[in-house]
């Protein structure tokens, strides 16, 4: 396996820097799902998804793809800053096997205005197509929507974010859809194919959504959005040729930040004012982030990730200024901490939360089956 040295080199620190990394802050497990042996049952659920999200109690909240059997279903667990974790939710067979209430919520949750938890699972449903629902913190689920419930399918299951107006919005291909907090489901915006199309939606923090668009003629080119909720779409910046831009996160001032990954890698930002530049440019054979957030001392923090190749790649976390100086980077170790780094949240308390989908320190004769990972930055609690 490669070092970190040879996956994060592009972050500008010399081999020794990385040796020492002084300012590197401890990752722990705070928790490690796992399996008994034979995969006979899986406590908490297996196969962590996105997440975790924290809601205003404190707890974090996340979802589970397959149920503690191991085989459909799916979990929501709630787990406290101290690692104590509880299943929320079961998503489980009637007695004819089907899932009514919904199979495998892989796109996990979101926070709604209401303080209610809301998801999309891929499968489920009254037409086998996944369901769009909302949970409570005391377990309370209610089905909001099935997918595939038009004529065609346009309706299906994608992952949503939460808008500036309350509303949640999803992208496809095709078209930027709405879910209302009551289940109406309505096309929102059109990307016009085969022209062009839809391929990443964020929430920003100034109310509006913000994506990647793909166009196709007269040449290939990637494209960053702006859309209202009042459905006004901006260009805010065309690459000159598709960049392949596969993360995007907006801070706090509105700047926004993204990952290009094509022939090139590296960091990229976007002002207020439309101005692009390049932060940091990744070198040829290293992997490019996977994901970026703004903490809330004003820094850059992040995970490097790679499934696709063996012997598998545990990741990194990692964190810069706006300016694109390096402050750290550590690599996860997949028995200690857990591997396959996922997602990535600042809680209240001021350290990073997030979840790895493989390893963890697990029981003699369980089977290690992903962790929520603490990241202890120390950053000011809120």
């Amino acid at each position: 396996m490669k070092s970190l040295l040879t996956y994060v080199a592009f972050f500008g620190f010399a081999v020794s820097a990385f040796a020492q990394a002084p300012s590197a802050p401890p990752l722990s497990q705070l928790f490690a799902f796992y399996c008994t042996p034979n995969y006979a049952t899986c406590p908490y659920g297996f196969q962590p998804g996105p997440g975790p999200i924290q809601l205003a109690n404190g707890n974090l909240y996340g979802a589970t793809a397959y149920s503690a059997s191991g085989n459909g279903g799916g979990t929501v667990w709630q787990a406290n800053l101290s690692g104590d974790v509880n299943t929320l939710y079961n998503f489980s067979p009637n007695g004819s096997g089907q899932y009514p209430n919904g199979e495998v919520p892989s796109n996990g949750l979101v926070a709604g205005a209401d303080g209610n938890l809301y998801g999309v699972t891929a499968l489920g449903g009254a037409n086998d197509a996944g369901v769009f629902y909302s949970l409570t913190t005391a377990g309370t689920q209610q089905i909001l929507y099935s997918f595939c419930s038009l004529s065609g399918c346009p309706d299906q299951a994608f992952p949503i974010v939460l808008g500036g107006d309350g509303n949640f919005y999803g992208i496809t291909p095709e078209f930027v859809f709405q879910l209302t907090p009551d289940g109406v489901w309505s096309q929102f915006y059109n990307f016009h194919l085969p022209s062009s199309a839809g391929v990443l939606l964020i929430a920003g923090t100034d109310g509006n959504l913000y994506g990647v668009a793909s166009s196709f003629a007269p040449k290939v080119r990637e494209s960053i959005f702006r859309l209202t909720t009042g459905g006004v779409y901006t260009t805010v910046h065309t690459f000159p040729k598709n960049a392949g831009a596969t993360v995007l996160t907006q801070s706090s001032n509105g700047t926004l930040y993204g990952v290009f990954n094509n022939e090139k890698t590296g960091i990229f930002e976007i002002s207020t004012a439309g101005t692009y530049k390049v932060l940091q440019k990744t070198p040829q054979g290293a992997y490019p982030p996977t994901l970026l957030l703004e903490g809330s001392d004003g820094n850059l923090y992040g995970l490097i990730n790679d499934l696709n190749v063996y012997p598998p790649y545990p990741g990194a976390v990692f964190a810069i200024t706006p300016k694109g100086k390096t402050i750290f980077s550590e690599e996860f170790d997949c028995n200690t901490v857990g591997c396959d780094v996922l997602s990535l949240i600042e809680a209240s308390d001021g350290n990073f939360y997030g979840l790895a989908v493989q390893g963890g320190t697990v029981a003699p004769g369980d089977i290690q089956n992903g962790t929520i990972f603490k990241v202890a930055t120390g950053l000011k609690e809120r």
